[in-house]
């Protein structure tokens, strides 16, 4: 009991000076619009410098959580809300020239975009193929003959194609190893399980969100929103009736911020709906509301951890080489990476205004995924199993721990942390 109320408390409390805050963050935003898009940025398709494995050692295995790649719209809302909004303003005579242009754009595009919402586009392919045939460049030891690739997808079809396409590319790259893709119900704990349908979903302690409101934390981080839709509207109070501002707000930025994913003939001309200025001192609003929603999935992500751990467990035993990818969300892989805590990610922040030190959405951008890669000694000789933890390429550190060098952890120190990390959201 009093191990569950220390594991508790624990949920609430920032996990102190293990990482340096991302003081630059907002800096950032304003020099990089893909950043700025958050959810929406597209995945950099470069191939980032690793550094060499210790002596003596080789790569044998890939742990991996990747979200589909580009895509259209998730939800018709997206656009349905806004355009319900202006609708409405329409019926009342309160929308400005500028606002009933907007909804004729938006009017004659909808009905060839409501058949397109959620679909996987070009640029989402593309992104897979990119991330399959690197990874064999990358560790082509781990993917040689008889190794053995399994993949689980989430049951969205656009995470289905996004496996599909990766494993078409390792398949390519590697045709000495066997490549299996499957989606089925069994697969949701390592790849949704924070699914409504998911009958094995985990249970955990609650997790207040210890913040304001998404429109409280809108008017003192946001100011200009009123501004922003006073170009739409001639009266703004009378367009929100009945509706929350952050959230229509939101919904207006997604659709701004969703062109870099759609081919060219799809995209829609939204200028003049927000400045640059705007779009960037909103992303911290975008931010603040992604973070409520995935704060709660803690819980329910632990179960990818707890699948990973499992796997590469079973693996190491058999002494097979291979890699075993899930493909899901981006809610799936930001929750993850909390209950990780990779690059500090899992700290809870004092303040609202200071998440975007230690939470960053556009760590998740389109086709974004987590790799563990693990190393063992070479010619079989006895050692140490070591791992290293890639975040769209890029080494990250993870929870604070102490590398043996470099990025690279030891899995049984590794192993341990995130077992604890795991108890703090789960009721086992």
């Amino acid at each position: 009991m009093v191990r569950r109320f220390f594991a508790v408390l624990l949920l609430f409390v920032a996990a102190g000076p293990l990482f340096a805050q991302r003081t630059t963050v907002f800096e950032e935003i304003r020099a990089d619009e893909n950043k700025r898009a958050g959810l929406d940025g597209v995945y950099r398709m470069q191939k980032v410098a690793l550094t060499p494995a210790p002596k003596g050692y080789e790569p044998v295995y890939i742990a991996h959580y990747g979200r589909h790649g580009s895509r259209y719209a998730y939800s018709p809302k997206i656009f349905t809300d806004p355009m319900d909004a202006l609708r409405k303003g329409s019926a009342e005579e309160n929308l400005t020239p500028f606002g009933g242009r907007l909804l004729d754009t938006l009017e004659a595009r909808w009905g060839k975009m409501q058949y397109l919402i959620g679909d996987l586009t070009p640029l989402g392919w593309a992104q897979h193929q990119f991330i399959g045939k690197t990874m064999v460049a990358s560790f082509p030891g781990v993917f040689g003959k008889g190794s053995v690739v399994d993949a689980a997808s989430s049951p969205t079809v656009r995470s289905i194609i996004s496996m599909a396409s990766c494993c078409e590319a390792i398949g390519k790259a590697a045709p000495a190893a066997t490549v299996y893709a499957h989606q089925g119900m069994t697969d949701y704990q390592a790849t949704r399980p924070n699914y409504r349908h998911n009958p094995f979903r985990y249970k955990g302690p609650d997790q207040p969100f210890p913040y304001p409101s998404d429109d409280a934390f809108l008017e003192a981080r946001f100011p200009a929103w009123r501004q922003m839709l006073g170009r739409m509207f001639k009266d703004v109070d009378k367009a929100l009736e009945g509706l929350s501002p952050s959230h229509l707000v939101y919904y207006i930025n997604v659709m701004i911020e969703g062109w870099r994913s759609v081919p060219e003939k799809d995209r829609i001309d939204f200028t003049g709906v927000m400045t640059e200025d705007e779009l960037n001192a909103f992303w911290e609003v975008c931010n603040f509301m992604e973070y409520r929603e995935y704060f709660k999935y803690r819980t329910a992500c632990s179960a990818i951890v707890d699948d990973i751990v499992a796997k590469a467990d079973a693996r190491l035993a058999e002494g097979s080489r291979g890699a075993d990818l899930r493909f899901g969300h981006d809610h799936c892989l930001l929750a993850t990476l909390m209950v990780m805590d990779v690059d500090g990610m899992g700290t809870v922040a004092a303040k609202a205004e200071d998440i975007p030190l230690w939470f960053q959405n556009f760590r998740a951008p389109m086709a974004s995924n987590i790799q563990l890669v693990f190393y063992r000694p070479k010619g079989g000789r006895k050692g140490d199993t070591l791992v290293k933890c890639l975040l769209c390429g890029e080494e990250m550190p993870v929870g604070g721990l102490t590398p043996v060098s470099g990025p690279y952890y030891r899995w049984d120190e590794l192993r341990a942390f995130l077992k604890a990390r795991t108890d703090l959201f789960v009721l086992r």
